[in-house]
């Protein structure tokens, strides 16, 4: 008998279902409303970002990727926390060449599992230290993505 999925895991499930899909619609409506996103590891500097916030970014973020794929290598759930840990990787197009990246992602969720309340996002340091500012400076000398 297949075992039933947890509400935690569906609500991931499409948290990474709204990327796919690059609808940043989809994303603000699984994160309640005092939803904290922050990318991490510390040592980048990024503060942390309430939801308006995180749409602001993300917003900006959209218009550099094509194709955007998140696909999970394993997901961990922490039944009696309210986590869940996602292994993924994901692949894109760019103007300057191809995207490849991977993150390991905790999601907070609230106790019935439907929203994310905390998104910790640990990105690849090399992919954001060297390929999205060679591509930030590409698009900001007019070169924009289509």
């Amino acid at each position: 008998m297949p075992k039933m999925m947890s509400a935690r895991r569906q609500t991931v499930l499409a948290v990474l279902d709204a990327y796919n899909s690059w609808d940043i619609g989809k994303l603000t409506s699984l994160r309640a409303p005092e939803c904290v996103h922050q990318v991490l590891p510390a040592s980048l500097d990024r503060p942390p970002m309430s939801n308006s916030e995180y749409d602001t970014y993300f917003s900006t973020v959209m218009l550099m990727f094509r194709n955007f794929r998140v696909e999970v290598n394993d997901m961990i759930e922490d039944l009696g926390n309210e986590k869940v840990v996602v292994w993924a990787k994901s692949t894109a197009e760019t103007d300057i060449g191809p995207y490849r990246s991977e993150y390991m992602l905790v999601f907070y969720l609230n106790n019935k599992g439907d929203k994310v309340t905390r998104f910790l996002e640990f990105v690849d340091s090399a992919v954001a230290k060297d390929f999205l500012p060679k591509l930030r400076r590409h698009i900001a000398e007019g070169r924009r993505v289509v």
